[in-house]
């Protein structure tokens, strides 16, 4: 019996391959500007014109077509805009594998009209859910990175913080040719990519592993750039090396390195710098940053794979990074801040100022493993390892007054601070106080995954297993001295504390999935995922400043910051038990999903609902207040998701999203402890929280028009959240305290829409508008109160020591009395904003320009202070350009003007002309080097202001920047190709073979310099 079914095992084995044995392969490309034109068909016809077999080339644009049986076929090519090419194949058993080499398509017009086109590549193109840009359609300066190029991408906005999003949506990750490229860190491939290595570059949303393993779309994706190299660039080495030297002591110094190949990659590069990294040029070049900021960052990433292609049994794909980085930041900030109060009553105003350094040191890697031990089977390995440590410290002055400080003349914290301060000013003031601050925290992590997914069958059928594991151990430590003044008679504060957090985490957690083909095209799913999380989070505080003198051991002088006693026993003694605790948690979840799923060329249809039952453990101890309990919480969440999707062709589409989910309060805001360490903020928990709902709508629609290479993007999302979970602080307008406790409330929700259109005109489409359109309203409610009179607080720090020395014991009641008496009144901000951005682009040979315009208009409307209604413009306008010349000089410059209007601090009304320009000149003979001269900033007019508006405040601020300077920048750049050639021997030989090809292109039936081949039909099917 055995050997029977071994028989039969060989046989079908044995057919199979057999029904491959024949094999069609080619490329396509354009054949005007001979770019390789992805997602391309490719469809085997018999001379019937009846399908056999069809597939899409590949990001390189190459096919691989598998036939059963010989014969004489048809091979059918086609893409959007591009008129049809066949080609006539003949498979025989000697002659079983064919490479059609190159096969050039024509663009319509171009076919028809029979014209000569020297038009420009189109700047962007939409095929299905995915957009793509041609790199060479857009200019960057000379030696510039990925991140110029992508802030000229039509529907990619990118933030000061380097946040990036494409059609509203953030962008996740960076690929390179589809491939991880430092997964999670989009910054890495901004700063460091050259663009001149890029072709194309592709947005889309990337599906799951499991997705691409078994075909069934369970909705898990990843929106991601993913960045195509040039195809010549090939199984060559690229060498870029930057050493940069400005004025104001400014230096930036890169390095990068990669080869690639078909099956593999590597990168190397390493980074220094104090600029900030602020990448140049144009709307490039106006980003925001937030202090002096100086980095180290080194890297090296690697991808290899043994040629094989997904699903394909043995195939096997290695990868990884590993990472290192220091950032240090020397960060001046100024803030004026208006707190709403209830109404009838003014605001509370506060002012400001402090100056903190801080350094960050990161280390740590992925490395990846991605296995088919047949073609059913799918196994992806990825360990991680992570160190991270960080030290600071910081000096600051700030002050809280009655009303606005600013109707008086002067500076408010400098005339408050100084020794005889006026009337006019203390007789509105209500505290001030001055704080030094230092810390550093260490934390170290291990983890991994596995993930196994089992295909049975080809009808989607599968079982799916994972497995997730992670271990964290650090410790935290904050000194800090607080003097703090009142105006009302209290008594003044003094503070120096200590506080020590150490740390330990881990997780795991199981996932098991089932799906099941039920009718065609449709499949349902089960998943069940359980997952524990163990937490220990201690905090010991000390008050050093209840150790006198004589035991410091220095009645002169006051230890300085940072010092602790050396006896452990005096430390001890003035451990800050109200204030301390010891907490652990363990969190025990569990899932289980249930989906259906319908899935075709057209439509996808994605439903299914989640339960999650969940328990959670806190063992919590606060000596001080009493507190050594053991809470127990058990929730049941269920959480429901559609999506649907209609593709109306190849690149128009339209998509609705909806998802539902529950979020509890966390389990120490659900205690009733108090937190006073702060005396002007004192905290506490609510054990009256309820869990809060979160609903969330998104409807997109994605076009493309290829003859008038014209792209729209239409998008609109709704969020509402019912019982929120919102802050709620009462004021004391006698002392400046401010009592704060979580709260549910109603009312919150926000909608958006955003839409972009972008399309070429005039001759040639050497004219481009790019316009992006973008409206949100935020509904925004929160809890405003205030009490008067100092009988509503006490002196804090008398508290700490009673006559005997204990330290009292402080009663919740009376914090929950303060809230229970305080007027509590619901602020309702309600915020309009509306924006459009219009680009409009010229380009030439030799030459491009761009000219640009943005406004921003915002409507707030305050409920309580109507004083604080503001109707505010933000708007700009300018030019860039950039000019190559052929002996290889090349000038950039950009200006522009942005204005503020309709802000009440006449400060925040401003004009900033901001100018940059850049001047290089490529050397040697391959012009291998370039002298580079940039400045920024040239009249010294970029400020750095920004604001933030919710329901309970109003907060304007500023910080030092690196803004204005020049920089004089030596750029090295070698290609190295196989056998050692450069580039400039590379494009002569590609060169030199193209022209020795009949018609520069290979015979169509044979392989590249082959023979003629068979005959070729034309584009209506005559040969």
């Amino acid at each position: 019996m055995k050997r029977l079914l071994f028989s039969l095992l060989a046989l079908i084995v044995s057919q199979t391959l057999l029904a491959q044995k024949y094999v069609i392969t080619g490329s396509v490309e354009d054949e005007r500007n001979m770019n390789k034109l992805e997602f391309a068909s490719a469809t085997l016809m018999k001379l019937d014109s009846t399908k056999i077999i069809g597939t899409m080339t590949d990001s390189i644009g190459a096919f691989k077509l598998r036939v059963a049986q010989p014969g004489a076929y048809i091979l059918r090519v086609s893409f959007v805009g591009y008129s049809k090419a066949d080609r006539m194949v003949t498979l025989t058993e000697n002659n079983d594998s064919i490479d059609l080499g190159i096969i050039g398509l024509a663009g319509d017009k171009y076919t028809l009209q029979s014209a000569v086109v020297t038009g420009t590549a189109a700047r962007m193109q939409q095929v299905g859910d995915t957009t793509m840009f041609n790199a060479s359609a857009y200019r960057t300066p000379t030696g510039s990175t990925l991140e110029s190029l992508v802030k000229q991408l039509p529907g990619v906005e990118v933030s000061d913080d380097g946040t990036i999003k494409w059609n509203g949506k953030t962008v996740k990750s960076f690929l390179v040719n589809g491939k991880d490229f430092f997964k999670g860190d989009t910054k890495v491939a901004m700063k460091n990519l050259p663009t001149e290595m890029v072709s194309k570059l592709k947005a889309y949303d990337k599906k799951s592993d499991y997705t691409e393993q078994t075909g069934i779309d369970d909705g898990e994706e990843t929106t991601v750039l993913d960045i195509m190299t040039k195809r010549e660039l090939n199984e060559s080495w690229i060498v870029n090396a930057d050493l940069g030297w400005g004025n104001k002591d400014r230096y930036a110094e890169k390095f990068f390195a990669t080869r690639f190949s078909d099956n593999s990659r590597i990168s190397l590069f390493g980074s220094l710098n104090n600029t900030g990294d602020q990448g140049f040029g144009g709307p490039r070049g106006f980003g925001r940053s937030n202090g002096l900021t100086s980095s180290k960052i080194f890297g090296l990433d690697f991808e290899w794979e043994n040629g094989k292609k997904k699903r394909e049994a043995g195939r096997l794909e290695l990868g990884g990074n590993v990472r290192y980085s220091h950032t240090g930041v020397d960060l001046l900030a100024k803030t004026n801040s208006e707190i709403f109060l209830t109404s009838g009553s003014s605001s509370s105003f506060a002012n400001s100022l402090s100056r903190s350094f801080s350094s960050s040191t990161y280390a740590g890697g992925e490395l990846k493993l991605e296995w088919n031990p047949d073609s059913m089977t799918y196994v992806d390995i990825r360990p991680t390892f992570s160190h991270s440590d960080s030290h600071n410290s910081a000096k600051s002055r700030s002050a809280t007054f009655k009303s606005d400080p600013y109707g008086l003349s002067g500076s408010p914290l400098d005339s408050i601070f100084a020794t005889n301060p006026a009337a006019a000013l203390t007789s509105i003031a209500v505290n001030r106080s001055e704080r030094l601050s230092k810390g550093s925290s260490v934390n170290n992590s291990v983890g991994g995954s596995m993930n196994i997914i089992r295909r049975l069958g080809s009808n989607g059928r599968n079982v799916s297993f994972r497995v997730n594991y992670n271990y964290s151990k650090g410790h935290s430590s904050t000194y800090s001295i607080s003097d703090i003044q009142y105006y009302n008679g209290k008594a003044a504060s003094f503070l120096n504390q200590y506080s020590w957090t150490p740390n330990k985490n881990y997780n795991y957690g199981l996932r098991f999935g089932y799906s099941e083909p039920f009718a065609k095209n449709w499949n349902a799913q089960v998943r069940y995922e359980y997952s524990f999380r163990y937490q220990d989070s201690d905090r010991s505080r000390y008050n050093l400043n209840e150790i006198d003198s004589l035991t410091w051991g220095n009645p002169l002088a006051y230890p300085p910051l940072g010092t602790l006693p050396t006896d452990a026993q005096v430390l001890q003694a003035v451990r800050d038990d109200y204030n301390s605790q010891y907490a652990t948690y363990r969190y025990f979840n569990n899932s289980v999903n249930l989906g259906v799923r319908y899935n075709n060329k057209i439509v996808r249809f994605d439903a299914g609902v989640s339960f999650n039952p969940q328990r959670t453990k806190l063992a919590y101890e606060r000596p001080g207040q009493n507190i050594d309990t053991t809470v127990v919480r058990k929730v049941f969440n269920i959480s429901p998701q559609l999506r649907f999707r209609y593709q109306f062709s190849k690149t128009n589409q339209f998509e609705f999203n909806y998802r539902g989910s529950a979020s509890q309060p966390s389990m120490t805001n659900l205690l009733d402890v108090v937190d006073d360490s702060n005396p002007l903020l004192i905290t506490m928990g609510n054990p009256g929280l309820k869990p809060s709902w979160v609903n969330w709508l998104q409807v997109q629609y994605r076009g493309y028009n290829p003859e008038q290479q014209a792209g729209m993007f239409f998008g609109f999302d709704f969020t509402q959240t019912s019982n929120a979970i919102s802050t709620r602080v009462v004021y004391n307008d006698a002392t400046g305290v401010r009592y704060s406790r979580p709260e549910n409330i109603a009312g919150i929700w926000s909608m958006g829409a955003h839409g972009m259109y972008n399309f070429g005109f005039g001759k040639d489409k050497v004219w481009t508008l790019s316009a992006f359109t973008n409206f949100n309203f935020n509904h925004d409610v929160g809890y405003v109160s205030r009490v008067s009179g100092a009988g509503h607080t006490r002196s804090l720090v008398a508290a700490y020591l009673q006559t005997t020395g204990v330290r009292s014991q402080h009663n919740t009641a009376y914090y929950n009395n303060v809230f229970n008496s305080a007027n509590a009144q619901k602020n309702v901000n309600k915020t309009l904003s509306m924006g459009e951005h219009l680009r409009l682009n010229y380009r030439a040979s030799f030459f491009d320009a761009g000219f640009i315009g943005m406004l921003n208009y915002q409507h707030s409307r305050n409920s309580i202070q109507t004083s604080s209604n503001l109707n505010t413009w933000q708007f700009s306008y300018g030019a860039e350009a950039n000019f190559n010349a052929p002996w290889g000089m090349s000038l950039s410059t950009d200006i522009r003007m942005s204005s503020r209007r309709g802000y009440s601090v006449s400060s925040m009304n401003t004009n900033e002309l901001l100018w940059n320009a850049q001047l290089s000149q490529s050397f040697l003979k391959k012009k291998n080097l370039t002298l580079s001269v940039q400045f920024y900033d040239i009249l010294q007019q970029q400020s750095n202001i920004s604001r933030v508006l919710n329901a309970q405040l109003r907060s304007d601020s500023w910080n030092n920047a690196i803004n204005s300077y020049f920089m004089v920048h030596l750029i090295y750049k070698l290609n190295i190709f196989p056998g050692g050639s450069s580039s400039k021997d590379a494009d002569a030989k590609r060169e030199s073979e193209r022209k020795e090809r009949p018609g520069g292109r290979p015979g169509p039936g044979g392989r590249p310099g082959g023979g003629p081949g068979p005959a070729v039909l034309s584009p209506s099917g005559r040969f």
